[in-house]
């Protein structure tokens, strides 16, 4: 169950801690600009009211000299508040960013990536301007209102009275037009998220695209999303399209009220022109803040929704990190013990399977599509956890053991071969914590049969690969996946299909270097290619998630049926395997 969080700037700025001394003092500038500034009305005002008896230079200067610190101490204030709001999203980010990759798999087969990559950008971007700015000018603008209202009062109070009793009234109109906002832009950023998804997912498959050609359909399905945003953007329009009149016309109003009521009273000898001035420059200082503050407001709602949905992620549990029990060091056994699971339709992939794999052990697992192999894998790195039944490493359950010494142990070449942009040397060293020498690296490449084909390329192993590797042919990317894995040196090495791209010569001598390895390694093969199991020491057959039989190849060719078609079938495309 998620806890649900208070989506709230309070909350933001706990988890992110920005600066206090920065802030303090950004925001003491800005109280000493607001106070200067609050100031000049009032030596306008004995200008003014000094004409008939000559100016003083003396007042001139020091209106001038406020002025120009009111600058000064402005430019400062946004500086440091703007570079306490840029902190405060960096922070956020680093913080999606790495909440990101400690979920486990099962939330990703929940959520596109795509989605998860708007959250970092869009939805961090939408609240930027409310924390380097908006809340900045909140805070300006309130105490901007609170000192000009006092120095109002002190000028004229029937005056100010008067001012008081009509600004509330915009509040009626506003309030309920912001909570809208919200609606709207929470509906938007969740679109966008969507749309983040499918441009990405759409683009990454241009070939697919193409070869089907879907380039029709692909446009109208963009086009969908478009014009869903383009209605939002046009509802928002609205809003505004009433807000921004409605506060105008307010202000047109309130200046047209004071300015005629002040005409009055300078007229009756109540107040001296001077004053009337000081007034309407103080009232300009507080209608430009009440602007600010309800822009503020909207500003607010539609960031809500973003802090919502980043929220909600922070929100999502991790994958469980434990302090190891009974530390394994070098494991020698992996153990399967009465192991079933599920995905959340609650259809069961595997049923009560049990196995013993020992050290320096070949073990082969075969059968149908969609028996359950490559989730015995995904049960193995733990990206799932059982839901019922027991893995083992040399007898402890891996429900004690740390996550990370526990994948510490295995090396994994999945089916689809994910390459990451940047050089071949890049990828072979993914995830290396120490130096490794040219040497070495060559080393695991021969063993990997891929050094060949990289010290043909103009560039060598620093050649890049491209995007996901698009610059590579599969079975030039399982080479690499296979040297990254080789060059892990972990206990157990995971092979799902492997060598299922690979022409026959090349995976004769990638099994030559996997059979080399088996006193170092232990090795874990999906495949359906009898040159591959023939050898093995342990061989499991699967079949709808059930293990139907376990032995040797000479001991299933005698008794599994499955097993004997299955020989059959490769016998008759891999014939020369056997020779």
């Amino acid at each position: 169950m998620k806890n649900k969080t208070n989506f709230s700037i309070k909350h933001m700025w706990k988890i992110t801690n920005p600066s206090k001394r920065q802030f303090s003092l950004g925001l003491v500038f800005s109280i000493i600009s607001g106070i200067l500034t609050l100031l000049i009305p009032l030596l306008i005002k004995d200008i003014m009211d000094s004409f008939s008896t000559g100016l003083s230079f003396k007042t001139i200067s020091l209106a001038v000299s406020f002025l120009i610190l009111e600058v000064i101490f402005s430019a400062m204030s946004l500086y440091l508040l703007s570079k306490v709001g840029e902190g405060v999203v960096k922070k956020l980010r680093v913080k999606l960013w790495s909440k990101f990759l400690k979920l486990p798999v099962k939330f990703y087969d929940d959520n596109k990536s795509g989605e998860m990559v708007s959250r970092i950008t869009s939805d961090t971007t939408a609240i930027v301007d409310i924390i380097s700015n908006e809340i900045v000018n909140l805070i300006t603008s309130g105490i901007t209102v609170v000192l000009a209202l006092i120095f109002l009062f002190i000028l004229d109070v029937p005056m100010t009275l008067v001012l008081i009793l009509v600004t509330p009234i915009t509040l009626f109109v506003i309030i309920p037009l912001g909570v809208k906002v919200y609606e709207l832009s929470f509906q938007e950023q969740s679109k966008m998220s969507k749309l983040t998804a499918y441009l990405s997912q759409t683009l990454s498959e241009i070939k697919l695209i193409k070869s089907y050609n879907t380039e029709v359909k692909e446009t109208n399905v963009g086009l969908n999303h478009f014009n869903f945003l383009y209605k939002n953007g046009i509802k928002r329009a609205k809003i505004n399209s009433l807000l921004t009149p409605i506060l105008g016309t307010f202000t047109t109003i309130v200046l047209i009220g004071v300015i005629g009521f002040g005409a009055w009273r300078v007229d009756q000898g109540l107040i001296s022109s001077g004053e009337l001035v000081a007034f309407l420059l103080y009232l300009f200082q507080i209608i430009t803040p009440f602007v600010q503050m309800n822009h503020f407001l909207t500003s607010l709602q539609e960031a809500k929704g973003s802090m919502k949905r980043i929220f909600e992620i922070l929100d999502e549990k991790e994958e469980e990190k434990i302090v190891s029990e009974g530390y394994i060091g070098s494991p020698t056994q992996l153990e399967f013990r009465d192991v079933s699971f599920e995905y959340k339709d609650e259809r069961n992939i595997i049923k009560n399977i049990s196995f013993k794999i020992k050290k320096g052990s070949l073990t082969a697992i075969i059968g149908p599509s969609g028996a359950g192999k490559s989730t015995i894998f995904s049960l193995i790195e733990r990206f799932y956890d059982p839901t019922s039944g027991d893995i083992l490493l040399d007898g402890v359950s891996y429900k004690n053991i740390n996550i990370e010494d526990w994948r510490q142990k295995f090396s994994y070449v999945s089916q689809d071969t994910p390459i990451f942009s940047g050089t071949i040397k890049d990828n072979i060293l993914y995830g290396q914590t120490h130096d490794i020498k040219d040497d070495y690296l060559i080393e695991i490449a021969q063993l990997a049969h891929i050094h060949e084909f990289i010290i043909g390329l103009p560039d060598g192993y620093n050649t890049e690969v491209g995007e996901r590797g698009n610059l590579l042919s599969g079975g030039q990317k399982q080479r690499i996946a296979i040297a990254r894995a080789l060059m892990r040196k972990s206990y157990f090495l995971l092979l799902d299909e492997a060598t299922a791209s690979l022409d026959s010569q090349s995976e004769k001598k990638i099994q030559k270097a996997i059979h080399s390895l088996i006193n170092k390694q232990t090795t874990f093969i999906i495949a359906h290619r009898l040159s591959t199991v023939i050898n093995a020491d342990q061989i499991i057959v699967l079949d709808n998630g059930e293990i139907t039989g376990i032995g040797t190849h000479d001991e299933l060719l005698n008794n599994h049926v499955y097993y004997k078609i299955v020989i059959k079938q490769q016998f008759e495309k891999e014939s020369t395997f056997i020779n």
